[in-house]
């Protein structure tokens, strides 16, 4: 008897936890389809520039370690 009670605890806890994330879900305000892409673009660009950025950067170690090492 003990041991059954032991289970059905823990089972209920997870029952518990999703319900709470299912109605947390339903509260959420999502974004359209414009929103959303306009949001994609924004990652997107930023994600290049940051990517150019530390490619100068980079290269500019690059070179000033070669100039020390090798002159």
């Amino acid at each position: 008897m003990k041991r059954e009670a032991a289970t059905e605890r823990p089972r209920a806890l997870r029952l518990r936890f999703f319900g709470d994330v299912i109605g947390e879900l339903r509260k959420v305000t999502w974004p359209g389809i414009p929103e959303t892409r306009y949001l994609t673009v924004i990652v997107i660009v930023a994600s290049v520039v940051v990517g150019v950025l530390l490619g100068v950067i980079d290269k500019l170690f690059d070179l000033m370690v070669r100039g020390l090492v090798v002159p």
